[in-house]
């Protein structure tokens, strides 16, 4: 039987206890002596990423707030923003028929709302590696394919990146003792036959086709849900944490409470076989980003009506209005929003957008006026969301932010109608 060591002590105690010890087995025969000596120091917990400064979790709290993440994710500790500012609910409960408006105007609103349906919440992120977060922060990509709408390009730099990571996931990554290895090859083949691949894009392996059969009922809010939420499985060795995975297989609404992602019947070998395929796996190359290409003028006459209809009030006006109009403030687009100052835009009438917008300067500016490579500023910024979707960095910010490029051919026809010098 192992001897547990005992803790150690003075050497006159130790003597003192040595001899009671003898007197009171006196005549009884030799007995297994006292184990007196020093206990084994107990090994360090190591931290693979340690916890969050607390000045720089302070900041990056001041930075939720700056840049009012609350308006489309649900955070710990933090009041949702209320339902005039609140994308996701608005869209919500617009397209259930609970937002307060004629009924009218709510079936004429649902058939418009394709964005911002829905969003993860910012719960259980303590699974997630915070310098990733900072860096997919600063730079964020396409995370969630079946969601039609990514996180913003905000005027992030990487300080403020790094901090806001550390706000949102303070905790330390503790070392844990490494799990038995599992068989990727395995891993693979229970992906396909636990349908995980019905939801979960893995970018950069082969096809692995999802069995016939959910393996456990789901509701279809749920599966929508887990459909547009889930994500690539490429990038799932740099996001979690490695202690993490395993654990996060095995039950994921026992570390996010709400997630969409059920419970799949799995062994722990089973677990272990997942983690290490979507770990360890060869990867193919990303594909290299496809050019964007500006269409050429069109040869027809384009007036106000057509791009009013088919551009501006299709989705530009939402965040770029009159705040009458809007009912509201007239969208962060005009009164500023998301970190980013008020630009004083207008896109819901003819007269609005011809006022332009407020630079930097804090001046009047056309943004119909051109760039040093001659394309007008509004062109630039629709160009670029197409950039930064296929994984580009453009100087100019995406427009609409965060969401579905507009056409190609519906850039064109502003695109005309500019150079035709804006008919009516």
């Amino acid at each position: 039987m192992t001897r547990v060591a005992a803790p150690s002590r003075p050497a006159g105690v130790a003597a003192l206890f040595a001899g009671v010890f003898s007197i009171l087995s006196c005549g009884t025969g030799p007995k297994d002596p006292v184990d007196v000596s020093p206990a084994v120091p107990a090994a360090p917990v190591v931290a693979l990423e340690p916890a969050a400064d607390p000045a720089a979790v302070a900041r990056g709290q001041a930075l939720i707030d700056r840049f009012e993440c609350v308006r489309c994710h649900d955070i710990p500790g933090r009041e949702p923003a209320p339902l005039e500012k609140h994308c996701v609910r608005c869209h919500q409960d617009i397209l259930r028929g609970a937002f307060p408006a004629p009924p009218e105007t709510l079936r004429e609103w649902q058939g418009h709302i394709t964005h911002l349906t829905d969003v993860p919440a910012l719960r259980g992120l303590d699974r997630f590696r915070r310098g990733w977060l900072a860096t997919w922060l600063h730079a964020p990509h396409d995370l969630r394919p079946g969601l039609n709408s990514t996180m913003p390009r905000l005027s992030l730099g990487t300080d403020e990146a790094a901090d806001l990571a550390a706000a949102l996931i303070p905790e330390p990554e503790l070392a844990a003792p490494a799990p038995a290895p599992g068989d990727p090859a395995r891993g693979r083949e229970l992906l396909g036959d636990k349908s995980c691949t019905l939801c979960h894009r893995f970018t950069g392996v082969p096809n692995i086709a999802p069995a016939p059969k959910l393996p456990v009922p789901l509701d279809e809010s749920q599966l929508q849900r887990g459909l547009a939420q889930a994500p690539d499985l490429r990038f799932t060795r740099e996001r979690m944490r490695p202690a993490a995975l395993v654990a996060w297989l095995l039950d994921p609404p026992r570390h996010k409470p709400g997630t969409p992602m059920p419970t799949i019947p799995l062994t722990d070998a089973d677990a272990r076989a997942i983690a290490a395929y979507i770990s360890d796996t060869a990867l193919e190359p990303l594909p290299t980003h496809k050019p964007v290409a500006r269409l050429p003028i069109l040869d027809r006459q384009v007036r106000w009506p057509e791009v009013e209809a088919k551009v501006f009030k299709k989705t530009c006006w939402h965040c770029h209005s009159d705040p009458d109009y809007a009912r509201g403030d007239g969208g962060p687009g005009n009164s500023g929003g998301f970190g980013f100052a008020p630009r004083r835009l207008d896109l819901a009438s003819y007269a609005g957008i011809a006022s332009g917008s407020v630079g930097d300067d804090g001046k009047r500016r056309s943004v119909f006026a051109p760039l040093p490579d001659g394309t007008p500023r509004i062109i630039a910024h629709m160009l670029a969301r197409h950039l930064e979707v296929e994984g580009g960095a453009p100087e100019q910010r995406g427009m609409p932010l965060g969401l579905t490029p507009v056409p190609l051919a519906d850039i064109q026809l502003v695109d005309t109608w500019i150079a035709q010098g804006r008919p009516q």
